[in-house]
């Protein structure tokens, strides 16, 4: 089974996660740090084969370039977020204030419904639009990394160029919420939680909410918000 390691990265504390199985790994959303995260692999000794990127704001993937370098392995996105990471460096300064280092080149695109293999283990693609055009969540056997499309009592941020809250609100209620109650959510930034907990008591798309979700479609596998990233 998976194993999911937890890195907090950058100045907006994003999680890097490495997904682990056997002696190779995925390393999901290298925000910042790369050294660190590169000496984190050492300590567990594995073997990365590809860096994934759930979307492409800056906070998720300024460590790609450093630690492509050092592993020589490729660099993946959603197609959709091509135009969003091209124009990074200019969308930081015009929102953020600040300059970062050009974008990195995109090695591989993912598709919905596409099948990761990583040791013994597997993820599906899910593709979740809505916080930006090329969003994926990864789901796993129990879990599923939704980058910052689902957070622990809130929702990805939609004001942004490329947001829709509309299209966030049905990638959540029609895609991640036809994951089992009991898959554990792994978001872009803060603490974990779980399928059954936000369908009851996410203020934005739980049960609690003044908005009803539309009935969930078949699983694969089966205007902002609180969290403002």
């Amino acid at each position: 089974m998976a194993k999911v390691h937890t890195l907090v990265v950058g100045r907006l504390e994003t999680n890097c996660y490495i997904l682990r199985s056997d002696s190779t790994a995925l390393i999901i959303d290298p925000g910042d740090e790369p050294e660190r995260i590169l000496r984190f692999l050492d300590d567990i000794a594995v073997k990365p084969s590809k860096i994934i990127a759930t979307h492409t704001h800056f906070d998720h993937v300024l460590g790609v370039n450093a630690i492509r370098a050092g592993l020589n392995i490729p660099f993946l996105i959603h197609r959709d977020d091509l135009p969003m990471l091209e124009s990074m460096q200019s969308r930081v300064r015009e929102f953020m204030g600040f300059s970062v280092p050009p974008p990195p080149k995109v090695d591989q695109f993912l598709a919905d419904g596409e099948s990761i293999t990583i040791g013994q283990d597997r993820v599906t693609v899910i593709h979740t639009p809505g916080h930006s055009p090329g969003s994926i969540s990864l789901a796993g056997r129990d879990y599923v990394l939704t980058g910052d499309a689902l957070f622990n009592q809130s929702i990805g941020r939609t004001d942004l160029p490329g947001g829709d809250l509309d299209t966030l609100v049905r990638s959540i209620t029609h895609r991640l919420f036809s994951l089992d109650d009991d898959t554990i959510v792994y978001p872009g930034h803060g603490p974990e939680t779980s399928i059954g907990d936000e369908k009851l008591a996410n203020p934005f798309v739980g049960q609690v909410s003044k908005r009803i979700p539309e009935p969930t479609s078949t699983s694969l596998i089966g205007k902002s918000s609180l969290k403002k990233v």
